[in-house]
């Protein structure tokens, strides 16, 4: 995968948290994804991506982080089951936001997303298409870390 679609998931992942949630993000270098059996990732919003590009793109990160999104998102839940169908819901909107932010940037390309769906609980698994590599761009905020994965060719 070309450096230049990286950036862009770089970019798009930095303005959400920037303009959703007024938080600054720092970007960590980023890395192949080898071994994830012990992973801090306890919620992960995932979607596939076909056409001119083809993959899936996962959106990774603690239920501290989340709750503190949901927070500052201004929506007060009182009911916890309600709260926690509300956390998941708006992982899989960002996974779409942030996935939707990249495809649109790719001018001249033929892409389709799917509608996202989102994993929960500790060391859950996602199993990737032997595509490409997965490449984990990892982040930090003041409220915890976050990751978007990115396997697409």
């Amino acid at each position: 995968m070309n450096a230049e679609v990286i950036n862009m998931f770089l970019s798009s992942a930095i303005r959400l948290f920037r303009d959703m949630f007024g938080l600054r993000v720092t970007s960590c270098p980023a890395y192949v994804l080898e071994h994830q059996l012990n992973h801090r990732w306890e919620i992960s919003g995932i979607l596939g991506i076909t056409g001119d590009y083809s993959g899936i793109i996962s959106f990774r990160l603690p239920s501290l982080l989340a709750d503190k999104l949901l927070e500052k998102s201004g929506i007060i839940i009182h009911e916890e089951d309600e709260r926690r169908e509300t956390v998941y819901s708006m992982v899989g909107e960002l996974t779409n936001i942030i996935s939707s932010n990249v495809s649109d940037h790719l001018t001249g390309k033929s892409i389709s997303i799917s509608p996202p769906a989102v994993i929960i609980g500790r060391n859950h698994r996602i199993l990737w298409p032997k595509l490409t590599p997965v490449i984990a761009i990892p982040f930090r905020t003041q409220y915890g870390p976050f990751e978007v994965n990115v396997c697409m060719k």
